[in-house]
């Protein structure tokens, strides 16, 4: 009711302000339409908030270029500037530009019938401010959580993340009530990663681990498969794997462990172990046979070869 007698100043909605930042790249008309995603956070119809940005001049329609943004994929446009025999180097607003200075007409026809939004210069300023503003919260949150972890504060950890993500217009994952979250399961992988060494990484020292650890309990926390944001920049192993890797094998440990755990617990008797496509000789020779719950081997394997990783996995053969 307060909407429609005093209007409504999109502005101060968070959703409004997502919903823009959407168009700093070409977006089809329609093509948050039938999004009931949208629809439940801005509470209202998609059509209605592009509307609202298009009679204020925040969002406006693409010209050309960004017509053959929206429309074509960079690989799809190499071929059509090799079609006319022009270079193909560049980036894509280059590519496209190449394209138009060459072929005007040609792309006109090649774009003809589409209708693409854009955000305006103004609407551009008011996106890339939530987004830097958001960037910063975020990035505060991080901070915090890992001060938690190094000080073993796992309990605080998993709800400071899960505070955020509470906040967010659009939380981190499926059918998670980040209100409610209990951080039970957190706490229960944290320990079990922050006490572990896996063979794998045998050859670090402690400090090595303590920093391997807090990246790896970020990425847990965080849902990323990245710990650069995490390590110094002259953080280095001296393994195989890059330092991505090598906190991952972290995470597969814990993985495993409670794996086996639970497979115990409802009385499987033997399991298989299951290897990637790219997997090395050794991985690949723990998948010829059957284990069982005394003799599973550690995983990640210490006698992985891969750059990436050992990414082995285990699954129930009998119970």
């Amino acid at each position: 009711m307060l909407r429609s007698i005093f209007g409504f100043d999109w502005k101060k909605s968070s959703a409004h302000l997502l919903f823009l930042s959407k168009f700093r790249t070409p977006r089809a008309t329609d093509d948050f339409s039938k999004s009931d995603t949208w629809r439940g956070v801005l509470k209202e119809a998609p059509k209605k908030a592009v509307k609202r940005f298009l009679d204020e001049g925040i969002v406006e329609q693409a010209g050309l270029a960004g017509l053959l943004d929206y429309r074509y994929k960079v690989s799809e446009l190499k071929t059509m500037l090799k079609q006319r025999g022009l270079q193909v180097s560049g980036h894509k607003t280059e590519l496209i530009e190449r394209l138009i200075q060459a072929d005007i007409e040609g792309m006109r026809k090649a774009t003809r019938g589409l209708s693409v939004l854009l955000c305006s210069e103004q609407g551009r300023v008011i996106a890339e401010q939530y987004l830097a503003q958001e960037k910063e919260k975020r990035a505060g949150v991080e901070k915090q959580t890992l001060q938690a972890l190094q000080q073993r504060k796992f309990k605080e950890a998993s709800q400071m993340v899960a505070v955020f993500e509470a906040q967010q217009v659009l939380p981190r994952g499926v059918n998670i009530d980040w209100k409610h979250h209990n951080p039970a399961h957190d706490v229960a992988t944290l320990k079990t990663m922050f006490k572990s060494k896996p063979k794998i990484l045998g050859s670090l020292n402690d400090e090595q681990m303590e920093c391997l650890h807090i990246a790896a309990g970020m990425m847990h926390l965080w849902g990323t498969n990245q710990a650069k944001d995490w390590l110094s920049d002259n953080f280095k192993t001296g393994l195989i794997m890059d330092n991505d890797a090598a906190a991952r094998m972290i995470l597969f440990y814990a993985s495993h462990q409670c794996s086996i755990a639970e497979y115990r617990t409802v009385g499987v008797k033997t399991v298989k172990i299951l290897t990637t496509d790219n997997s090395c000789e050794a991985c690949k020779k723990l998948a010829k046979r059957k284990y069982k719950m005394n003799e599973v081997p550690e995983l990640p394997y210490e006698k992985c070869t891969s750059e990436m990783g050992c990414r082995c996995t285990t699954v129930v053969a009998d119970f």
